[in-house]
């Protein structure tokens, strides 16, 4: 994910967030023409969902534990990636943020990560 992107996820207005504890949900979707226009001169395709993983360090000290979080995360992400739908045109950019300072067992995390999943794509639909 381009730190332009990361910017405008975060800074832009047209963003939306949700949460399921210990993770926050920040998504955005996009079209793929205005991003074809920024990248101009650019061959590199644009994927349907670019995923941003964030652990601060003020949760876990030590990056073993925010590497551990990353991976529970990711792996679930994978599995229930097919929870939401994107219309025509678009693509997705989203943020997963860790909010606990205690890790959670893998099941717990797949939980978290489906429900939040499900949620966005219910908002997606309308």
């Amino acid at each position: 994910m381009s730190r332009k992107l990361i910017a405008h996820l975060f800074v832009g207005g047209g963003s939306k967030s949700m949460s399921c504890f210990p993770l926050r949900l920040v998504f955005m979707v996009l079209d793929r023409e205005d991003e074809a226009l920024e990248n101009k001169g650019s061959n590199e395709e644009i994927a349907d969902a670019q995923m941003l993983i964030s652990v601060p360090k003020r949760c876990f000290k030590h990056a073993v534990d925010r590497n551990r979080v990353k991976r529970q995360v990711r792996e679930a992400y994978r599995h229930h990636r097919d929870l939401f739908e994107l219309p025509e045109g678009k693509y997705l950019a989203m943020a997963f943020i860790w909010l606990d300072h205690q890790h959670h067992d893998s099941a717990e995390v797949e939980a978290k990560v489906t429900n939040l999943l499900r949620r966005m794509g219910e908002k997606l639909a309308r």
